[in-house]
């Protein structure tokens, strides 16, 4: 495993712990684990997907989490229990964020679903992808715990598919949000796809007999867009480990949705002032200068200053 997909986890790990339980975790040395028995008694566990595929467990020792919460919360627990596992949760989601922040910046883009929490003795840790993972021992003051991943780089086969299709790698195509704005997307066999390249690509003008029926269409183009829009986002949402080319098209369309949305509202906006004004509106157009900021001249009164 590249260690590229290792130090982030170690950082992330120390920065968590430091800010949120004031504990300095000190990191041992790492292995390989070719099993799937965990090395504590309560788990996290979180599922990744991007430019790495795999999952990250987070597990400690019952003493040495119950001595974290503790010092998270403030409160005093004896055992493990629904609280200590919500944290579990939590401690995972917030590990996982930290982790791939530190990865964006050596332009690793990294996705995370959300965690599950395994509890009891002699439980397991089955990750996402079969293989060996790394686990990174980690000593505090309340004990001992471990990070257990397991990522297999997907960096390569981007390449691979990048040059396939347009015959160079191009790092723009990889990494839209790093690189600058995205462009349409490349066509697919998918539904989906279908509906962005009708929405996103060249339209034919409406047909309409009058204004009324223009903002008719318009509103209807209108819904259409943005059902297509919501169900994208949705998508993104709940499929966490969307095929990479597939999550890639998808986030490239929806700046392109927001840009489109914006124009069609402004167009039925205008459609709709245009359909209120009348035949001598058109004929005699009149200015109106706002007077509001100004006294009126028929009122000379002066206020009552009487209580």
């Amino acid at each position: 495993m590249d260690v590229k997909f290792i130090n982030p986890f170690l950082y992330g790990t120390e920065e968590v712990l430091g800010k949120m339980a004031s504990i300095k975790p000190i990191a041992g040395k790492p292995f390989v684990k070719t099993h799937d028995s965990a090395y504590g008694d309560v788990s996290g566990i979180i599922g990744m997907t991007g430019d790495a595929i795999g999952s990250l467990a987070l597990t400690f020792s019952e003493q040495c989490i119950i001595g974290i919460i503790s010092k998270m919360l403030g409160e005093s627990h004896e055992e493990i229990n629904q609280e200590v596992m919500d944290a579990v949760g939590e401690l995972t989601n917030m590990i996982s964020g930290a982790s791939r922040k530190l990865m964006e910046k050596d332009n690793l883009k990294v996705f995370a679903a959300i965690p599950t929490v395994i509890f009891g003795k002699s439980h397991t840790v089955r990750h996402v992808i079969h293989g060996p993972s790394i686990v990174i021992p980690f000593q505090t003051e309340c004990g001992d715990f471990v990070i257990d991943v397991c990522l297999q780089s997907q960096l390569k086969k981007i390449v691979e598919r990048e040059a396939q299709d347009i015959g160079v790698f191009n790092p723009k195509e990889v990494n839209p949000a790093v690189f600058g704005k995205p462009s349409l997307p490349k066509a697919g066999q998918s539904i989906m796809q279908e509906k962005i390249e009708r929405d996103l690509g060249k339209s034919s003008p409406l047909e309409y007999k009058d204004v009324g029926e223009k903002i008719e269409q318009l509103k209807q183009v209108l819904a259409e867009v943005n059902a297509n829009r919501d169900s994208i986002m949705k998508e993104l949402k709940d499929q966490p480990f969307m095929e990479q080319n597939q999550r890639l098209r998808y986030k490239k369309a929806l700046p392109a949705y927001e840009a489109k949305i914006k124009r069609l509202k402004l167009d039925i906006i205008a459609a709709e002032t245009i359909s209120k004004m009348s035949q001598d509106d058109f004929d005699n157009p009149k200015i109106k200068t706002d007077y509001q900021h100004y006294p009126s001249k028929q009122d000379t009164s002066k206020p009552d200053n009487k209580m």
